[in-house]
């Protein structure tokens, strides 16, 4: 039976296609079925995200003062991670929780920002206005 439905799905899927302008059933279906799993691949290879873990550590390798913190190294603080993919202007974020080593109070974050999971772009979150600010990444 479920041979039979992939068959009727496959000629159903031929004729729309050659209904398209696709020219003869089979050799267009083909033709449209690799010219997509190409485009597929070409997206692929050049969206190159990072691990979450790879995510963190290349976030803690970024200057303090371009999170808007002091410090010598944003290691100095604790990272963490909230939400492993939120889109930004269609680049995969990493949202990120920095709080205060050294703090006795350490439920309050210094900041949450949103860093992009190909390291190409950082924000900052404001929680309490839910706004996004870009920083630069100098």
């Amino acid at each position: 039976m479920r041979r039979i439905g992939a068959m009727l799905a496959g000629g159903l899927l031929a004729l729309t296609l050659a209904g398209c302008g696709g020219g003869e059933g089979t050799s267009s279906v083909g033709t449209l079925a690799e010219s997509a799993q190409s485009s597929l691949e070409d997206a692929e290879s050049e969206l190159e995200v990072m691990t979450v873990e790879e995510t963190v550590e290349h976030f803690k390798q970024l200057s303090p003062q371009v999170l808007g913190l002091e410090g010598q190294r944003v290691s100095e603080y604790d990272v963490y991670n909230q939400q492993a993919s939120v889109p930004v202007d269609g680049i995969p974020c990493l949202e990120l929780t920095v709080y205060d080593k050294n703090a006795t109070d350490t439920n309050t974050p210094l900041g949450t920002y949103l860093y992009a999971r190909d390291g190409t772009a950082l924000y900052e979150l404001d929680v309490e206005t839910d706004t996004l600010t870009r920083l630069e990444l100098a």
